[in-house]
């Protein structure tokens, strides 16, 4: 909850945090580095013996040889040495349990968490300045799961890291299925969505306007990549999207005009229903009323 000094609210321990990598396990690394490389316009650099960092214009994903559609951990970046150090507070002060950071791609001083499906977030300052690889823009934005404990994680999100609710989705019988989190002025950083089992759901990357999209899509068909679901517009997050699968059945979505909020914003609620999640035609329903 954000703190209150006189009428104005004071800025979240977490806001400005954003997603800089994701780590994608996979048990067919040759072809997910292939289409990660080739399709998705990243270059590709050898970790180790085990992973491979891709980069591209403003997306970075580490891949390594492991267990496929599962998520290693995720990285949010940090403005700095002193935001992090008072993230790294305001988390162990709701009681929070801080593991090793696992991710190679940012500074001394990062630190991870684990949330209650197991899932180990990140948090650190960018160990490397930018690089500006050649491309088709598409910046690495959000990344989402699926979880049967819903409530744990909504907890976990919102009271613990500090995670900032932009939209709730509400089922009739009043139960959350989905819950959209920020963690700077775009819509959601993070989402999780209800379901049978814990998954890896989807990441996504957002691309400056609706052109973009496009000319991913024509890029995309280039390589005979088929559009899995989209294009669409989010009713949640109000933004513009198609979805593909990579080589290991990841979902992979292109955004375009996410919503923007502020740090304030209330949160707000959405019927569990096809328009919620698209309002130009057909969803992808992760669970039934």
């Amino acid at each position: 909850m954000n703190r209150v000094l006189g009428d104005y609210f004071m800025e979240p321990a977490i806001w400005s945090t954003v997603l800089d990598h994701v780590c994608i396990q996979t048990s067919a690394a040759k072809a997910m580095r292939d289409f990660y490389r080739d399709a998705l316009s990243m270059r590709e650099i050898r970790l180790n013996k085990t992973s491979w960092l891709l980069e591209g214009a403003e997306r970075r994903l580490i891949l390594s040889e492991g267990t496929s559609k599962t998520i290693g951990y995720s990285g949010f970046r940090v403005l700095n040495d002193n935001k992090l150090i008072s993230l790294r507070k305001a988390i162990e002060e709701k009681g929070a349990a801080l593991v090793e950071n696992p991710s190679p791609l940012f500074q001394q001083g990062a630190f991870a968490v684990v949330d209650p499906d197991g899932n180990k977030i990140s948090f650190g300052v960018r160990s490397s300045a930018n690089s500006k690889p050649e491309g088709l823009e598409g910046r690495l934005q959000h990344v989402v799961v699926a979880s049967p404990g819903l409530d744990k994680m909504i907890d976990y999100y919102q009271t613990v890291l500090g995670f900032l609710p932009s939209d709730h989705v509400i089922s009739d019988d009043g139960k959350i299925t989905a819950a959209f989190y920020r963690t700077d002025p775009e819509h959601h950083t993070f989402a999780v969505f209800a379901a049978a089992e814990k998954a890896f759901d989807h990441l996504a990357f957002e691309t400056p306007s609706w052109n973009y999209i496009r000319d991913w899509a024509d890029r995309l068909a280039s390589f005979d990549i088929p559009i899995w679901w989209g294009p669409g517009r989010h009713g949640a997050g109000n933004n513009l999207f198609f979805m593909i699968l990579d080589p290991d059945g990841n979902k992979v979505e292109f955004s375009a005009e996410l919503e923007q909020m502020d740090f304030d914003h209330p949160v707000r609620h959405w019927p569990h229903n096809r328009r919620t999640l698209n309002l130009w035609g057909n969803a992808w329903m992760r669970t039934e009323n």
